[in-house]
């Protein structure tokens, strides 16, 4: 969907319709509900953490990104997420070490990255490696705050969280349309607008809501493991519904990459097949 609407809509004007419907969503969920927004300080942290990393500097990387790269590859590159979350929690959360098996799974997976990058059909096109490499950005700089609501261990409600971020990321993003004038180069159709509205019902307020409830519950890295089906169907629908295709070098990155996810969480997989705890 936000390749969809990717033609007719700059990046962060898109952005800013996305994250308005979502806002608009959720504030009416959190009045009909009675949530109780806290405004404390280490609420307003987490606020700031998932608004400004997650739902602004990420988001726009990968909006950006999307202008240059097909559906399939930047679904593929976010699939790296459990990656980078598994370093930042190596540091900030006790429970979710790095040890040897890990790094090498890390590894594993960096060097798939780096052959889906380094596929000629890419290199010689410096706009589609340049959207690689910053779509990836997006990828690090979004891992940062799951780790960072996991480590404080700070009761949350997460629609109350998600509806202040993305009411956050919404302001950043308008006001970096209005600076830059790309609400003149908005087209403002079915397509375009229909777009921003599923993406903020489903792929925002609904979407991470559910993340975001889970992870109070589930390990930060675990959880990111989800990314492992986006690459599948994003791929199936980029190639039924906009003509996409993938490279066998692309494919052989996106193995690489699945084995080191596979390594990474290998121990709990074995107990899960074995019955072990």
């Amino acid at each position: 969907m936000i390749k969809i609407g990717s033609d007719g809509t700059p990046p962060m004007a898109g952005l800013a319709l996305r994250f308005w419907f979502a806002v608009l969503i959720l504030f009416i969920a959190i009045i009909l509900s009675r949530r109780k927004i806290n405004m404390d300080r280490d609420s307003i942290k987490l606020y700031l953490s998932v608004g400004f990393f997650s739902m602004t500097l990420s988001y726009y990387c990968t909006y950006w990104g999307m202008q240059y790269i097909p559906s399939s590859l930047s679904s593929v590159l976010w699939a790296t997420l459990p990656l980078f979350i598994g370093i930042f929690a190596h540091f900030l959360i006790r429970e979710e070490r790095l040890n040897w098996t890990r790094i090498f799974a890390i590894v594993v997976a960096i060097i798939g990255v780096i052959r889906i990058l380094s596929d000629q059909k890419i290199v010689i096109n410096s706009q589609i490696l340049v959207g690689s490499i910053v779509v990836l950005c997006g990828v690090i700089v979004g891992a940062y705050p799951n780790v960072y609501v996991k480590a404080k261990k700070k009761p949350y409600d997460p629609v109350v969280l998600i509806a202040i971020a993305i009411f956050i990321g919404a302001i950043f993003h308008s006001i970096g349309a209005t600076v830059f004038h790309e609400w003149s180069k908005m087209v403002w159709d079915f397509k375009n607008i229909g777009s921003a509205a599923y993406l903020g019902m489903f792929g925002s307020a609904t979407a991470f809501v559910i993340y975001y409830s889970l992870l109070r519950n589930i390990s930060a890295v675990k959880l990111s493991f989800v990314t492992f089906i986006t690459p599948i169907f994003a791929s199936l629908v980029g190639w039924a519904f906009l003509g996409e295709t993938i490279t066998l070098q692309e494919i052989s990155g996106v193995i690489l990459i699945f084995i080191g996810l596979l390594i990474y969480d290998s121990r709990k997989y074995y107990s899960f097949l074995t019955g072990k705890n």
